[in-house]
């Protein structure tokens, strides 16, 4: 018994040591330190203008025996509960290909591109309840999986976002996600043609693209429409002759919501720009939802050295309302989408009006402008940024946010 019981714990001794040699690896700690003083618009309550953030970091990488590495990282906010702000883990496939999933950092997919204007600190719609329209909806999301293809030296790289569920909070290990995470399924990708940069020159250019998955749709239900489902049907009409029950269920969506972005940046010496175009298609049903809206953002950076930067950005969103083409009511249900034309279906109480994709002219403008500037000394760094925006959310206010932050990393 004694022989065999010491055999048995030299082969688990030996065990413990081959493990331990395969997942060998380093493990570094950082963190910052930051206090700010906000000053808000003149018509808002500010209170204690003095707030602290704290923020320690955990990382680990490591070879496997294959070629390539494997990397995580995890983000903690140092409030009163201690709970974990981000973490992702990332295994790279021999330096070309790179498979991580991302539980919160929004740095993978066309989130990391929402918005590639050089800044030297904040963007114009820093501290707002809003912000400029982009991509990323998916992506920035806690629990998705993504794939990014790179090749070497001009930085031309492929990314694909995927999110069965995405997740408002952290899913803990053999836990699952809630109802409510059900409308986050999709996918994103991303194409950068060139991604160079180098100490004095820098170029960029790529595009972007995401679709939210929303299963039965009112484009769908317009497509397989039959006795049966009639009322269904008139659920997805908009306009006065809509029932409340009918407006209530105005949840469901013409078709699967989407949005793209091109963009564009180039450095020279220590001068840089960037300009961005984003559109996207919510599908709203709604009589007081968005039809389509899109965004022009663009400006400019001087960076001198690792020392000082100063930048401007501004923005011009515009949204078109569905009140402008979808607030008729429709008279008849008909298969190719013309009211008034023939064809299988019943007539639904009310007068006028057509399908989602009639085109109108009701919109808003909302613009936002932002100055940032960041001095660096080693691990301090002192940054401030001042931005504004009009009609904010395309309605009729206006709002001003300063901020100066003094941060120390180690």
């Amino acid at each position: 018994m004694n022989k065999l019981k010491n055999i048995g714990i030299s082969a688990l001794a030996g065990t413990l040591v081959s493990l331990s040699a395969a997942q060998a690896g380093g493990v570094s700690v950082s963190g910052s330190w930051e206090l700010s003083y906000t000053n808000l618009d003149n018509s808002e309550v500010s209170g204690n203008r003095l707030g602290m953030n704290k923020n320690i970091s955990f990382g680990g990488s490591g070879d496997v025996t294959s070629g390539g590495g494997i990397t995580w990282g995890s983000t903690v906010a140092m409030s009163d509960s201690m709970g974990l702000s981000s973490a992702s883990l990332a295994i790279n496939m021999g330096g070309i290909a790179t498979l991580a999933y991302d539980s919160g950092t929004g740095g993978y997919g066309a989130n990391a591109v929402d918005n590639i204007v050089p800044t030297a600190w904040e963007e114009a719609d820093a501290g707002f309840s809003t912000g400029i329209i982009d991509v990323g909806a998916i992506s920035k999301q806690k629990g998705v999986i993504n794939l990014t293809v790179k090749a070497p030296v001009a930085g031309t790289a492929l990314s694909l976002s995927y999110s069965h569920s995405g997740s408002g909070g952290h899913i803990s290990d053999g836990a699952t996600g809630g109802a409510a995470d059900s409308n986050l399924h999709g996918v994103d990708v991303t194409l950068d043609l060139v991604n160079y940069d180098a100490a004095h020159f820098g170029f960029r250019l790529g595009a972007a693209a995401e679709m939210q998955f929303k299963g039965d749709t009112c484009k769908e239900t317009k497509s397989n429409v039959g006795i049966g489902n009639m009322e269904d049907l008139a659920s997805c009409h908009t306009g006065t002759a809509r029932t409340a029950a009918q407006e209530a269920a105005a949840a469901m969506y013409w078709d699967n919501p989407y949005a793209g972005t091109v963009y564009s940046s180039l450095k020279i010496g220590p001068f840089s720009y960037g300009a961005q175009l984003t559109y996207a298609d919510p599908q709203d049903m709604s009589k007081a939802g968005i039809q389509y809206k899109n965004s022009y953002v663009h400006g400019g950076a001087i960076t001198i050295g690792d020392y000082f930067s100063i930048s401007y950005q501004e923005a011009d969103d515009r949204y078109n309302y569905n009140d402008a083409t979808r607030q008729g009511a429709f008279t008849a249900f008909d298969p190719s989408g013309h009211s008034g034309e023939s064809g299988v279906g019943s007539t639904v109480a009310g007068a006028s009006g057509g399908w989602k994709n009639s085109s109108g002219n009701e919109g808003a403008h909302t613009t936002y402008q932002g100055w940032s500037a960041a001095a660096n000394a080693g691990p301090v760094a002192l940054k401030y940024f001042r931005n504004s925006v009009e009609n904010i959310n395309g309605g009729n206010t206006s709002d001003d946010h300063q901020e100066i932050n003094l941060s120390i990393a180690f």
